[in-house]
């Protein structure tokens, strides 16, 4: 049984979340944030420190694609051979005491700061499709199945209810299976490939399958990931076949497919350097990305209406110190979030329900 969470993936999981956090920070700017004047889609380089970090503002969504090459890894990780986990109740109380708690807080704190601004503004903030019909789909987490006009709400999620998917198919396909596990993630990962390539789903589908097989064939790249880096004792070699991935992937045109399991690898190759003090400051700062995830837009709804209320001119939020204190103050209610809330509440759902 395997316990233990692998520091290095935590860390990466962390830049992922913050990689995401940094490309939403345009939502602070016109046409997201309708009371600033700054048109952040045509001049995106005036965010704060966007010499340094522009790749995040610019690709920063490439985060989402290695958030399910990670997710990938890690349900490889914690539940193929463990029978006790891939239980399907223990499989999916786990995930839905981790998962729903926060989504359905960060939905009614939504409602609420959206139903604020139009009440006093006549207008939403950042995600304008906010009626009843998503509110639906959204509590019954499947807003990002194909069946919701636009995003919604807490806009973010619709890529964990896209995860809900990927994840029936692994564990149809994968989890209590003894024999020829490899084999068959490898077949269900060559099918998605090749569904992906000819272009066999469209958008006159109800349920979105193209993005059921874009994202499925990336989180299958995490679970092949998983098998290299179960199988081959010398890091060195993880190291030479990242670093061949990664160059595979910025050859010709950009390869997501190569890129995600390429660095998922090349991170797990520096795992057996880190000492005791990384590995727990690495895990910590994993266990945060969730929270991360699911409570900045809230945060940027809130910023927006109290700069807004306190007649502050919105180009403070092109202010460098500004930037700064954003990004803490999310790492920090995410923290507090993680450890006053999503803990206590994750443990209470599985006591009431085993």
């Amino acid at each position: 049984m395997r316990n233990n969470k692998i520091a290095s993936i935590e860390l990466l999981r962390f830049i992922s979340s913050m990689m995401i956090l940094i490309w939403h920070y345009q939502h602070f700017f016109y046409p997201y944030n309708l009371f600033s004047k700054i048109e952040i889609l045509k001049d995106n380089s005036l965010q704060p420190f966007f010499k340094i970090i522009s790749i995040f503002y610019t690709h920063g969504q490439i985060g989402v694609d290695i958030f399910f090459a990670i997710s990938g890894f890690v349900f490889s990780y914690i539940y193929i051979n463990n029978e006790t986990k891939a239980l399907p109740r223990n499989f999916w109380l786990n995930r839905f005491s981790r998962l729903y708690p926060l989504h359905f807080l960060t939905l009614f704190i939504i409602l609420f700061l959206q139903n604020i601004s139009l009440k006093f503004y006549g207008t939403y903030q950042i995600t304008s499709v906010n009626d009843l019909y998503h509110f639906i789909l959204n509590i019954f987490f499947i807003s990002g199945w194909g069946f919701e006009k636009n995003y919604s709400f807490n806009s973010p999620i619709w890529s964990v209810s896209l995860e809900l998917i990927i994840y029936a198919l692994f564990f149809l396909t994968i989890i209590n299976t003894k024999k020829f596990i490899f084999l068959k993630a490898l077949s269900v990962f060559i099918t998605l490939l090749i569904l992906r390539k000819l272009n066999f789903f469209d958008n006159s589908y109800i349920i979105n399958f193209e993005l059921i097989v874009k994202y499925g064939s990336i989180f299958y790249t995490g679970v092949i990931a998983y098998f290299l880096y179960d199988k081959f004792d010398k890091r060195i070699l993880l190291f030479i076949l990242s670093i061949i991935l990664i160059l595979i992937s910025f050859t010709g045109n950009f390869k997501i497919l190569t890129f995600c399991p390429g660095i998922l690898i090349l991170f797990l190759s520096f795992e057996s350097f880190l000492n005791v003090k990384l590995r727990k400051i690495f895990c910590l700062l994993g266990d945060l990305t969730y929270s991360m995830y699911l409570l900045h837009l809230p945060l940027q709804i809130l910023l927006i209406l109290l700069i807004k209320i306190n007649n502050i001119n919105m180009d403070i939020f092109l202010n460098d110190l500004f930037f700064l204190n954003y990004i803490m103050l999310v790492i920090l209610v995410s923290y507090v979030s993680f450890h006053k809330f999503e803990k206590k509440i994750n443990t209470k759902i599985k006591k009431i329900f085993k």
